[in-house]
């Protein structure tokens, strides 16, 4: 691991083996953001920030109902080795 060590990307953070989680303050739903998922979709070098996911992702269901759907909390989490379930970073 290199010193300093940072995670500001969705890259850097698969290849650090960490999660995310979001919560929509609105209505109060939860998810596991699939970080995998989130680098195929959005790319390696997306910045994984607030602000800068506040851009790209929020609640379907307060977005429906007509409600702030970007009223978002994101939660960074250490992920163990046998919970990373194959994660691999995107060529």
């Amino acid at each position: 691991m290199k010193f300093p060590f940072t995670e500001d990307t969705l890259g850097k953070k698969l290849e650090a083996g960490t999660g995310m989680s979001v919560d929509c303050l609105t209505c109060r739903r939860h998810a596991i953001l699939d970080v995998a998922g989130l680098v195929r979709r959005l790319g390696p070098d997306q910045s994984c920030m607030h602000y800068d996911l506040l851009k790209v992702l929020y609640c379907h269901e307060c977005r429906d109902a007509g409600r702030d759907d970007r009223n978002l909390h994101f939660t960074n989490h250490a992920v163990t080795p046998g919970k990373r379930k194959g994660w691999t970073l995107c060529p």
